[in-house]
């Protein structure tokens, strides 16, 4: 068996901290707690594969992370809201929604994630074109996964993708 290698513990690390921060999010709002449940699954699966030094498990992090931080960042103001909140808290000691707040640290463990993903898939002794497959089917599959579970158990969050989706028009 390979040995663990750092950059992979803390790509495991971070998969870990998200899936902390989904569960503290379900505490706040009860009404995403099932879809907190089935986020979070492939964020386990690409620790132990990563950490397994399973390729799928390198292109499922950075895909899974890239995801979050794309309908996070950019499909709604979540991150850009919760580390305004964190300068607040910085600046004033205090803070007015901590279920805000946590899009700082999500942010940060999703990056690290990411950062963290391809780092270790970097390292692999033996890369192939056949890879950029691996990581497309991976961007393909985790975007069809989030549709699916919006769809299944938080319907209200599927209007970040209007104009991406035809049908949500």
């Amino acid at each position: 068996m390979r040995q663990v290698k750092k950059i992979d513990v803390a790509a495991a690390l971070c998969c870990g901290v998200f899936i902390v921060i989904l569960g503290i999010a379900g505490c706040f709002d009860r009404s995403i707690r099932l879809l907190h449940v089935f986020e979070s699954m492939p964020y386990a699966c690409a620790a132990t594969l990563v950490l397994r030094q399973n390729k799928f498990g390198y292109a499922l992090g950075v895909a899974g992370g890239a995801f979050w931080l794309w309908t996070a960042g950019f499909l709604t103001s979540f991150i850009r809201n919760g580390f305004e909140r964190l300068a607040t808290l910085i600046h004033t000691g205090s803070v007015d929604r901590l279920d805000i707040l946590i899009a700082a640290p999500a942010a940060i463990a999703t990056g690290g994630l990411v950062l963290f993903s391809v780092a270790g898939y970097a390292q692999l002794p033996k890369k192939s074109w056949s890879d950029v497959g691996l990581l497309l089917g991976a961007v393909v599959l985790v975007a069809l996964f989030y549709l699916a579970i919006f769809a299944a158990f938080a319907p209200q969050y599927l209007g970040m993708f209007r104009g991406i989706l035809p049908r949500l028009n």
